[in-house]
């Protein structure tokens, strides 16, 4: 054989190969899709586990591989099998490095390291900014229904928030420590560990908040009852009050406040007669009547639940909400104000105008007033909670950033409970300002509708650019049905005097 005669069959093999290679690959993926369809398809739980567990080890690196981990990490969560959950974590993050999932259960193994000193605060700080950087790119995978996908993310914002709300602890930034925790704790009111590490927060640094400080230690102890770590949470929180100047005797009373009470007392009741220890405290401070952190005490006549409460992240559309009697409505006195916020309406072309107005509305609140304001799309987030100082409401304005969703019931029914909670005055309004879309909400409007009527809230809306009739009913019944107001516009240019009619109303002096 030639030479040339061999170039020429190995340039045939080589066409051949080549010319091949594409047909496999598409076969491969092929293969790959039905596979994984099928997989998913699966009725039966953990016949689906094991398939989807086989397909994540031989998958090709890609999007089914990915959404193959996810599944199986949603499955142990919902089981409450972290141990299990985070073995596959490790094959997440390497398929995927950057999967908010992924990151946020490491994140919550890092945390004990952090705690041990095998790892420093800084590199968790990290992680977890950087799993919540990530969270608005994670992508629902194939057959996931969106109930799940939303729990699944939520989930991964709590651990994140968690770990974050934790290492800024560490580094003694007090403040941005207050914000994650706050965040974690009103979308996982029951966990221990975040309780106590908001008190520990509260309780040091400038501007300490000692009346809820205080609160979350109580609460504490009782939500870790039980636990191999009660016993250490127990006596390092009584520590602490004693050496405030408190007594045993007081704290005491201060755990009663805290615990849900089998004779259904009212634990806002008992927070009120619970005395703080000495020390540079507001004046007349009592523990806060149930935080966004704490549980509702149970009905009267009936045992303490041993289920979780529900959730701002729960899926309760199923069940029926308790049944509460409307709050008498005042409307005269100092304010108690939560603005809630949809972040699609701080979008380029809405910016300036929402966030100047409303910002321009805040710094004429009287001087006694007090304001929150609660972002929402697909999560709720505090971007300041109460306050009268106008600079951290205003910083606050600032930092909200357009993403996408709009789980509007969910974030109506928790804003006029918080308000419920922790509200100072009994004159409480809810600002609501919305395109009137309500998109993967767990809330039902029967539920959001009995938080509202126990909350004693006056709902205002402001509909800016509401596409649809139904997205009108949906505010308007809102206002009307609280004794507020709604206005509607289609343009920002619109927005300063919508926000000024209803400051006017509010008694709010913004006429300029």
């Amino acid at each position: 054989m030639t030479s040339l005669q061999f170039r020429r069959i190995a340039a045939s093999l080589l066409l051949a190969f080549l010319a091949a290679a594409p047909i496999a690959s598409a076969q491969r993926g092929s293969n790959e899709l039905s596979d994984y369809t099928g997989a998913v398809a699966h009725v039966q739980p953990n016949e689906r586990l094991a398939l989807l567990e086989h397909f994540a080890m031989d998958a090709q690196p890609g999007p089914l591989k990915v959404g193959a981990l996810e599944f199986v990490i949603w499955h142990y969560l919902r089981q409450g099998q972290l141990a299990h959950a985070m073995s596959w974590a490790n094959e997440l993050s390497a398929a995927d490095p950057d999967n908010a999932v992924a990151i946020a259960l490491l994140t919550n193994n890092a945390t004990p390291a952090v705690e041990r000193g095998s790892m420093n605060a800084e590199r968790l700080l990290h992680m977890a900014s950087h799993g919540l950087d990530m969270l608005p790119q994670l992508q629902r995978p194939l057959g996931m229904n969106g109930a799940d996908y939303s729990l699944l993310k939520r989930q991964a914002y709590v651990m994140l928030s968690s770990a974050a709300g934790f290492a800024e602890l560490r580094l003694k930034d007090y403040i941005s420590a207050r914000l994650y925790l706050h965040n974690t704790l009103a979308l996982q009111p029951d966990s221990a560990r975040d309780a106590y590490n908001l008190a520990q927060a509260d309780l040091n640094g400038p501007d300490k908040n000692t009346k809820e400080g205080y609160w979350e230690l109580a609460r504490a102890v009782d939500l870790s009852r039980g636990t191999p770590q009660g016993i250490a949470i127990a006596r390092a929180a009584r520590a602490r009050y004693v050496k405030d100047g408190g007594s045993t005797e007081d704290w005491n009373q201060f755990l009663a406040a805290a615990s849900p009470n089998p004779n259904g007392a009212n634990s806002t009741m008992l927070a009120a007669t619970a005395p703080l220890p000495p020390g540079p405290h507001p004046p007349n401070a009592t523990p806060p009547s149930a935080r966004i952190a704490v549980a509702r005490p149970p009905a009267p006549a009936k045992p303490r639940s041993t289920q979780p409460p529900p959730s701002v992240w729960a899926d309760n559309s199923a069940s029926t909400p308790p049944i509460r009697k409307r709050r008498v409505l005042s409307t005269t006195g100092p304010m108690s104000l939560g603005i809630l916020v949809e972040t699609s309406l701080a979008n380029k072309e809405n910016r300036a105008a929402v966030v100047d107005n409303l910002t321009d509305m805040l710094r004429r609140m009287n001087d006694r007033d007090e304001a929150f304001i609660l972002s929402y799309d697909n999560n709720l987030v505090f971007v300041q909670d109460l306050t009268n100082d106008p600079k951290q409401l205003e910083q606050a304005m600032e930092t909200i950033k357009p993403q996408r969703g709009a789980v509007l019931d969910d974030a109506v029914a928790f804003a006029a409970g918080h308000l419920a909670r922790i509200a100072k005055y009994p004159n409480r309004v809810l600002l609501v300002i919305s395109d009137g879309r309500n998109i993967d909400s767990h809330s039902s409007p029967l539920e959001t509708s009995a938080e509202i009527n126990g909350a004693g809230v006056r709902i205002y809306c402001i509909g800016l650019d509401v596409s649809d009739a139904a997205g009108q009913y949906r505010l308007r019944e809102l206002a009307a049905s609280t004794g507020g107001q709604s206005e509607f516009i289609s343009t920002p240019g619109q927005f300063r005097d919508a926000t000024r009619y209803i400051a006017q109303n509010l008694g709010i002096d913004f006429r300029f």
